[in-house]
C-alpha cells in the first residue's frame, strides 16, 4: 500500500465529505468558521470579523480563533482518515494554543500534520483499529500577521474495536 504525503491529493468527493462535517457542527455556523480546501493530512479554513465576536480590546475574541484553529485540524485529521471515517469515531483529545497577537480583519488558518507522523498513524489504523495524529496549526488576521499557534491531538478508533471492548 503506498503511504500518503502531504501532497497526496484527495479526491473530491472525499473534500466535500470533509468540509460538509465541519461545516455542520453548530458552533462552526455560528462563528461563520469555513473549510476552504482539505488535503491528505493539511487544510484550509477561515473565520470572518465579525463584530459580535469580538473582545474587549475590539480586536477577535481567542474563542472565534480557537474555534477556527480545532476546525482546521479536525479536516486535516479527516482528510487524513478520509477513507476509515465512515467505520470509525475521531475525537479531539487536546488542543494548546499559544496567542502571540492582536487579530485584526478575518482569519485563516493552515493546519498539517508532518508527513512522516501521519504514515506512522496510518500504518497504526491499519494494523491495531486505533491512531492518534498530531497537527500543527497557524492562524494568521487580515493582515496576514500569526496571531496564533495550535498544536491538535486527534484520535482515531474504528467502531469494530468500540465492539470489541
Amino acid at each position: 500500500m503506498p503511504q500518503p504525503t502531504l501532497q497526496t491529493p484527495l479526491p473530491p468527493q472525499a473534500v466535500q465529505t470533509v468540509k460538509a462535517a465541519l461545516h455542520a457542527i453548530p458552533m462552526n455556523t455560528t462563528v461563520g468558521v469555513t473549510i476552504t480546501d482539505v488535503g491528505v493530512g493539511w487544510a484550509t479554513g477561515e473565520c470572518p470579523d465579525t463584530p459580535a465576536f469580538h473582545n474587549h480590546l475590539g480586536t477577535i475574541h481567542a474563542g472565534a480563533q480557537f474555534l477556527l484553529a480545532e476546525a482546521a485540524s479536525g479536516a486535516a485529521f479527516g482528510g487524513a482518515f478520509a477513507a476509515q471515517l465512515g467505520g470509525a469515531v475521531p475525537l479531539i483529545e487536546r488542543l494548546d494554543t499559544h496567542y502571540v497577537g492582536r487579530a485584526h480583519g478575518g482569519l485563516t488558518a493552515r493546519a498539517e500534520a508532518r508527513a512522516e507522523d501521519l504514515s506512522a498513524a496510518v500504518e497504526a489504523y491499519a494494523t491495531e483499529g486505533r491512531a492518534r495524529l498530531v497537527i500543527n496549526v497557524i492562524v494568521r488576521d487580515g493582515e496576514n500577521k500569526e496571531v496564533m499557534r495550535a498544536v491538535a491531538h486527534w484520535y482515531l478508533r474504528s467502531l469494530a474495536t468500540m465492539r470489541g471492548n
